[in-house]
């Protein structure tokens, strides 16, 4: 089947497809959000700047760059009917666009439960990079972390901003090789004070004998391909390095999970790097299915 640039022509298609690929992954992950507008979705992805790719009668592909750098695969950017494979013959029609514009750096979200076509892309030389996954929320038991959790002031945003400075430095040594700037802790705080969204954020301190030692920041996301519109984000948990290990991140995760549920949250989203050892372990332990994989290529 012949493989064509993707054009404003495509899109009603290319929406229908979305939706057919959405409702076989629902199928797999009910707390994913209906697809009220497949074609919006598309539509919102193809208008970034820069973007392009290409469409087939049994499937289409386009990314953008983004801020990153990292020429960028959407959630909605691709949808494959039939056999798996064709994501490749997909790709090798698109990339050489890609990587003759610059973008050798390119990245591509596809969905947890298809493993054929997660397979697919890894053998276009693609790794997993990252998770986004989901969970329910409940009347989660506490967790005896000999911990004191309490809701956070912005009294509190300078030991939060020291945490999350020791979470990216966490990130940094092997096997992370993390590539991320790191910020004062006075930088951190000055952005948190004036964030204009600070009042979509919940943030809780676990304190032992008078310390900060870990805290947890809840995000109301936007709703989106991923996120139901009653959902809210783990964005952050992050614990004082003396004190890893000890049940700190456990007891705030079971704290969040219980607020959201008690405060008309009924599901939970995160997502973490692959090669944070200590995410990819802890997260799934704690309930959080994955829902999309982050992959991820750099082309020499």
């Amino acid at each position: 089947m012949e493989i064509v640039p993707f054009t404003d022509r495509h899109l009603d298609a290319a929406a229908e497809m979305l939706a057919a690929r959405h409702a076989r992954h629902r199928e797999v992950e009910p707390l994913l959000p209906e697809l009220a507008d497949p074609r919006g979705a598309v539509e919102a992805e193809w208008r970034k700047e820069g973007a392009s790719g290409v469409f087939a009668p049994d499937g289409y592909l386009f990314g953008a760059p983004d801020p990153r750098r990292w020429f960028t695969v959407g959630i909605a950017g691709q949808a494959v009917l039939g056999d798996p494979e064709r994501a490749r013959d997909f790709y090798a029609a698109a990339a050489g666009n890609w990587v003759d514009a610059g973008h050798a750096k390119q990245m591509v979200f596809v969905p947890a439960s298809y493993a054929e076509l997660v397979d697919a892309w890894f053998r276009l030389s693609f790794g997993a990079s990252a998770v986004l996954a989901m969970r329910e929320t409940g009347p989660e038991a506490p967790y005896d972390g000999d911990v004191s959790i309490r809701p956070g002031t912005p009294d509190d945003f300078g030991a939060a901003a020291r945490l999350e400075v020791a979470m990216h430095e966490a990130m940094q040594p092997s096997p992370s090789f993390s590539d991320l700037v790191l910020q004062s802790p006075e930088e951190v705080e000055a952005e948190w004070r004036d964030d204009p969204d600070i009042d979509k954020f919940e943030l809780f301190v676990a304190e032992r004998d008078g310390e900060t030692v870990g805290h947890l920041l809840l995000y109301r996301r936007p709703a989106d391909l991923r996120v139901p519109p009653d959902a809210i984000d783990l964005a952050q948990v992050s614990v004082q390095p003396e004190t890893r290990g000890s049940g700190v991140g456990r007891a705030l995760t079971a704290h969040g999970i219980r607020w959201a549920h008690e405060h008309g949250h009924p599901t939970m989203t995160t997502d973490w790097r692959m090669t944070n050892l200590w995410a990819s372990r802890f997260w799934p332990k704690r309930g959080f299915r994955p829902t999309f994989v982050r992959l991820y290529r750099s082309i020499p």
